[in-house]
């Protein structure tokens, strides 16, 4: 089957169970295949724009021969039936194709400058086999559900606070964080920001933080338009990691409290951090802008210690100080080496609900 046909087939739900957990394996483990599927979906993206504009079209035009004058009137009768029929097999086309998408479960809509949230849905299959392989439905006491999304997350200090995006884990009844080092651990949230989109879960195990021994420390000084940044995060099963520049201070809308920056992000990247080409954190990725490709949003660090120092309880904000790094550990190593040092600090966050 050729790969056009494929994606169709995807879209339109008509492959076989087997077939679809491959092709989404394959959307993961081939990027040169991934990126084929995406165009194609912007293919199919920009035809229903087109058949939108159609539509609209055809209905200017008709609305226009309503108010002709009375003597053309057996003519306007005539372009009204043509205008209609016109624009109601536009609409047709039009809902058809949005129909094939959503059966699909890959709605596109038109490509607006909205933020997409990059928390990553998770097959319901594949996330219950993992949760029985990893030892997430073990408990006896609480039955839980295939992960309903993934997101990522890192920690801010040595005590087991985590950020994350708020957006990721708002209706999570359980959630657990992992990574090659760590096996699935519960965490909880203990404060939330929703205008910021900022989460920050604690770790209810505490014997695994025993050994840590944060790198990284938040940058104090603010960063400049151009400065080299990059990004560790959870897009997939593995860690990967993105570079790129800041390329604006202030983010989707001019919002002041987010950074631009020009790292390509993807479903499962939202609550990463973001850091300086020294290994300081700067921010948390949001979100990226859905009609441009390769651009991306962070919240910026300075506003979310400013959350928590205006609206976080007492005991929070003397936990947070509490063996948080106060400058980056990693300054002067090669980024490889930086990254193995960050990497136990980067989590995948799994959000479960309850059967």
């Amino acid at each position: 089957m050729k790969d056009e046909k494929l994606f169709d087939a995807y879209l339109e739900s008509t492959l076989a169970a087997e077939e679809r957990t491959a092709f989404e394996e394959r959307l993961e483990q081939d990027e040169a295949f991934r990126l084929a599927f995406e165009q194609h979906c912007d293919l199919l993206s920009d035809l229903v724009l087109l058949q939108k504009r159609l539509v609209i079209k055809e209905q200017v035009k008709a609305s226009r021969m309503r108010v002709m004058p009375a003597k053309t009137e057996a003519r306007t009768v005539f372009y009204l039936r043509t205008a209609s029929v016109a624009a109601a097999t536009a609409f047709v086309a039009v809902m058809s194709t949005i129909l094939i998408l959503s059966k699909g479960g890959y709605l596109l809509t038109s490509r607006s400058n909205q933020i997409t949230e990059l928390n990553r849905k998770v097959g319901e299959l594949r996330a219950s086999n993992e949760g029985i392989v990893e030892g997430i439905t073990r408990s006896k006491k609480r039955t839980y559900a295939p992960a309903n999304l993934e997101a990522s997350a890192f920690a801010l200090n040595n005590q087991g606070y985590i950020l994350t995006s708020y957006h990721a884990v708002k209706s999570a009844d359980s959630i657990y964080v992992r990574n090659s080092l760590l096996e699935p651990t519960a965490a909880e949230v203990v404060y939330t920001d929703a205008t910021i989109d900022l989460a920050i879960l604690k770790l209810k195990n505490d014997s695994v933080i025993t050994t840590w021994r944060v790198p990284y420390g938040v940058r104090s000084t603010a960063p400049e338009i151009g400065e080299k940044v990059f990004t560790l995060g959870y897009p997939r099963n593995d860690m990967v990691y993105g570079e790129g520049s800041l390329s604006s201070l202030s983010g989707y809308g001019n919002d002041t409290a987010m950074y631009q920056i020009s790292i390509p992000v993807n479903p499962g990247n939202s609550g990463g951090p973001l850091l300086d080409e020294y290994g300081q954190v700067i921010g948390v990725i949001r979100g990226k802008e859905s009609s441009a490709e390769g651009t991306g949003f962070a919240v910026k660090m300075v506003n979310i210690l400013s959350s928590v120092e205006k609206n976080g309880n007492d005991t929070l904000k003397l936990d947070l100080l509490k063996g948080s790094p106060k400058k980056s550990q990693i300054r002067q190593i090669r980024r490889p080496d930086q990254i193995k040092k960050i990497n136990p600090y980067v989590f995948n966050v799994l959000v479960y609900k309850k059967d």
